[in-house]
């Protein structure tokens, strides 16, 4: 079975002697799933191109509590030579704005900014953030770059294949792999507990 779909994609106009430019695309496609009930579906991106690599993450899902939630999530978060270079989350709940993160790097330190404004800096690199999660198993990381909260927060290795990251509002997320890409994300949120769960069929748009 394979997880992610590869293609390449041959850019015109990028050709000097002897080369040609690529960029490789991944997608994987997880459901959303609560009390065994799929309510949404999450997708991730990764592009390669020389020494960047960007990943988008979208999400949609509709929780149901004493009342409908709709949350929509997305993130863009682009390394070179894996570091950091800039991430962005953006969230909306019933249609209303409630998270618009960045952080940006200058080559000494990290900007930060929410939807209110600049929110101070972060005075280090960055290898790994939320988002590569998904395509990158972590191994020995102590640490993550969480784009919600915009700062680093632990992980911890459980066993072989599962890795825990502890939230500062109290919350974990665990992450399972099989063969490094991640399969299954089990998420303890203020809402509701949640899975993640890796699409057998993923789809190639072009």
């Amino acid at each position: 079975m394979k997880a992610f779909l590869i293609f390449s994609i041959l850019l015109p106009g990028y050709f000097q002697p002897n080369t040609a430019a690529f960029i490789t695309k991944e997608y994987l496609n997880y459901s959303i799933i609560k009390d065994d009930k799929t309510i949404g579906n999450i997708r991730v991106e990764r592009s390669l191109k020389d020494n960047i690599t960007e990943y988008l993450f979208e999400s949609r899902a509709k929780v149901k509590i004493l009342y409908s939630i709709e949350i929509y999530d997305k993130m863009g978060v682009t390394f070179k030579q894996n570091i950091l270079q800039h991430a962005k989350l953006y969230r909306t709940m019933n249609g209303k704005l409630k998270v618009n993160n960045t952080a940006t790097w200058n080559g000494s330190f990290y900007n930060l900014s929410d939807k209110d404004g600049a929110n101070g800096s972060l005075q280090q690199s960055i290898f790994c953030s939320t988002a590569s999660l998904y395509f990158n198993e972590p191994g020995n990381l102590k640490s993550v770059f969480s784009e919600k909260f915009q700062k680093m927060v632990p992980i911890q290795k459980i066993d072989s294949k599962r890795y825990r990251i502890n939230l500062p509002n109290g919350n974990t997320t665990t992450y399972t792999y099989s063969s490094g890409i991640c399969t299954l994300v089990e998420a303890n949120t203020d809402f509701a507990n949640l899975k993640f769960v890796l699409s057998t069929n993923t789809n190639k748009n072009h």
